[in-house]
């Protein structure tokens, strides 16, 4: 597959195309920048990032990835001061644990702490003009999908997005990475960082994968909904057979999202395993088979449940065994 044909797939947006093959002409190692802030516990929604990191380092790319230590605790104190650095490390570990469950190279990745950089001199600068250019309004709509909405938020809840918006200059890179959640943040940067004296990023946004139950992100929060690293086989199963998957729709179905976006990238190929009496094995080499199977009702929710539990079980065993001998550090990042 060609570099621009990897970088493409499973987008939903991207700004500007032409930007990107500009970029891939005459850079020959560039830079993909995503930031992650450590607040609670990651979940497999997260697949979705490491799979598409996995195709980002297929074309060439440098991946920074960034421990966004700072932005945990200015939006709304999702995780105290005291533990942004524990969490910090936790991440790192287990964005480093899902990208080998994906067959990416993760020596290809480079993570940078957020506060290792963003209270140098040249950064704060940066963040005070922006204090200047953008009024409060504006930066409560950039940030409006990203950090949590209360009625009276704190004041590093509007400064979590001018300092996203610096970020990408100042850890180097040449694309800004991220889920579709962040665009009004990423278009903030566009129109604003010129006028700090630094290049645009052009952006590459994913789709949201919806949880397992309808119309909900996937969150940590929501333990009924989210399935994380740390489950066994058996609760896997238990919440994806909890998961909303009514036959033959194909909308807000977080069950036919994860083979989209996760199981295809990374496999290829796609296997349900089903009794004779059921139709037996069968086996899929592109999504949108079977996509047209389970909305014709050739694929029972049952049997789509089961298939996708079979692969989920195989990339979350490998982070436990990254783990196995470091569960010390999940205890630091989350005390009882």
């Amino acid at each position: 597959m060609k570099k621009l044909d990897l970088i493409l797939r499973n987008t939903q947006e991207v700004i500007k195309q032409d930007e990107l093959e500009k970029l891939l002409r005459s850079k020959k190692k560039p830079v993909v920048y995503i930031g992650a802030a450590p607040t609670g516990k990651v979940h497999v929604a997260y697949l979705i990032l490491a799979s598409k990191l996995k195709d980002f380092i297929d074309a060439g790319f440098e991946v920074r990835f960034l421990l966004a230590n700072i932005h945990a605790y200015l939006d709304d104190r999702k995780s105290p001061w005291e533990l942004t650095l524990a969490r910090s490390t936790y991440y790192k570990e287990v964005i480093t644990a899902m990208l080998k469950s994906v067959g990416a190279d993760s020596r290809k990745v480079k993570f940078v702490l957020g506060s290792n950089f963003q209270m140098k001199k040249e950064y704060v600068m940066d963040l005070y003009k922006m204090m200047g250019m953008v009024n409060l309004t504006r930066a409560k709509r950039a940030s409006s999908e990203v950090v949590r909405q209360v009625s009276n938020p704190d004041l590093g809840s509007f400064n979590y997005a001018l300092m996203q918006a610096i970020d990408v200059h100042h850890i180097g890179a040449d694309v800004a990475f991220s889920g579709i959640d962040q665009r009004k943040i990423y278009m903030l940067a566009r129109e604003e960082v010129p006028k700090l004296g630094h290049k645009k990023p052009t952006c590459v946004f994913t789709p949201i994968i919806p949880g397992l139950f309808k119309g909900k992100k996937m969150s940590a929060s929501d333990t009924s909904s989210a399935i994380t690293f740390e489950d066994t086989e058996k609760q896997i199963r238990k919440k994806m057979n909890k998961a909303y998957c009514p036959e033959g729709v194909v909308e807000d179905n977080g069950v036919l999202a994860m083979a989209k976006y996760v199981i295809f990238p990374v496999r290829e190929t796609f296997k349900i395993v089903r009794p004779d009496q059921y139709g037996g094995t069968v086996e899929y080499n592109s999504y949108e088979q079977l996509e047209k199977d389970f909305k014709t009702k050739k694929i029972h929710p049952a049997d789509l449940k089961s298939g996708v539990s079979d692969e989920l079980i195989k990339f979350i065993a490998v982070v436990q065994k990254h783990f196995k001998n470091k569960q010390s550090i999940i205890k630091k990042a989350y005390p009882k």
